[in-house]
């Protein structure tokens, strides 16, 4: 197999592989020059990537020289997807970008749509009304696309071919933190209702390992055998938002709940995938889907209308936090980086107070 720009090079009796690709993508740094050494298929593996790292950058290149002032949003979204800069990013992020980006697709600037519209046209007024229209839906989804935007002119600077973004003065409104947990006795009443029919069963494993684990619902959907050692009892995942490789332990009894799931769908990858095949492949639940089933399951188990799934990592964490467990300790479940990142998660209660007053060992005879 030839690859291009992989030389060889003999020293004596042995065979000695280069990388030599050419110069303005070396000076762009994007691939460097060197030796490679002997090992044939190590050789062929890394000039692979690295050709292939090039081919992505000379990509990126062919649309920023046909970008200009003039050219439309849309153009720029194309160049910025084509990008070193957005293919590095991991697959969930750049799936979530497309998302957002999109979100504004149909709104209008300059009275034209937004993807349409010519960079030398959008103003600060104009992206502030775009943004107002969308945070009357939901101030989340609005903040999120308007990061994503903020994002994406900060690259078209960079660039060079535009010196203004128009979303950085953009006033967003703010998001007040969600506080709702569930309580033990909603947990257990979803529980037994879904796995009281086969249909539910799987998803109501899903709300089981992301009650227990404390993790995402989206990891617990997707997640696959090999992340679940039976014999430890341990799970071992990174997760796909922050990428944090977490192991934690599981109880006896979702233990014996995943030995039985093991038994009946332990011959396919996914540990809770829908139980109807398609194509014959289990496919995971789409967030939607599960979405959709799960507040089916909670009307059934007649629980109060304000929770919702998303809620139960919240849930697992504030528990945590509430009996005293150390912030070191929950870091090392929930994959959080700092313990600032926790801040959302802690609720004041009655019983959180108790705890701490216990922990500090408080004598009863102080006054006296």
């Amino acid at each position: 197999m030839k690859l291009s720009y992989m030389m060889e090079v003999k020293r004596g009796d042995t065979l000695i592989y280069r990388y030599n690709p050419p110069a303005d993508a070396i000076e762009a740094g994007v691939v460097n020059r060197g030796m490679l050494g002997a090992d044939y298929e190590a050789a062929c593996a890394y000039v692979q990537e690295q050709n292939a790292l090039m081919a992505e950058w000379r990509t990126e290149r062919k649309y920023l020289k046909e970008l200009t002032s003039k050219s439309k949003v849309s153009d720029l979204i194309k160049s910025y997807f084509a990008s070193l800069s957005f293919t590095k990013l991991s697959p969930k992020t750049q799936t979530d970008y497309r998302y957002y980006l999109k979100c504004w697709y149909t709104s209008k600037v300059a009275g034209v749509l937004v993807q349409q519209a010519k960079l030398c046209n959008i103003m600060t007024p104009m992206c502030q009304r775009v943004y107002e229209e969308h945070a009357g839906n939901s101030i989340s989804l609005a903040n999120h696309s308007l990061a994503v935007y903020r994002l994406l002119f900060n690259y078209a600077i960079r660039h060079g071919f535009t010196q203004y973004n128009p979303f950085t003065q953009v006033m967003p409104q703010k998001q007040h933190s969600r506080k709702v947990v569930w309580q033990r006795e909603h947990v257990r009443a979803f529980l037994n209702t879904a796995f009281s029919n086969f249909e539910w069963r799987n998803a109501g494993l899903i709300v089981n390992m992301a009650y227990e684990w404390g993790q995402r619902l989206g990891d617990m959907r997707t997640l696959t055998w090999d992340c679940y050692n039976a014999e430890t009892g341990t799970l071992s995942l990174t997760q796909s938002k922050r990428g944090a490789n977490i192991t934690v332990p599981t109880s006896i009894g979702l233990q014996a709940v995943l030995a039985q799931q093991h038994a009946d769908f332990g011959w396919q990858q996914y540990i809770a995938p829908v139980p109807k095949s398609v194509k014959g492949k289990l496919l995971p639940y789409s967030l939607n889907k599960l979405s959709k089933l799960g507040t089916i399951i909670m009307a059934e188990a007649d629980l109060p209308e304000e929770l919702t799934l998303m809620d139960l990592r919240r849930t697992a964490i504030t528990e945590m936090v509430d009996v005293g467990v150390p912030v070191s300790s929950i870091m090392a479940m929930s994959g959080h980086a700092t313990p600032s990142s926790l801040t959302p998660y802690i609720k004041h209660t009655l019983r959180g107070a108790s705890t701490a007053q216990a922990m500090r060992d408080f004598p009863a005879d102080i006054m006296l």
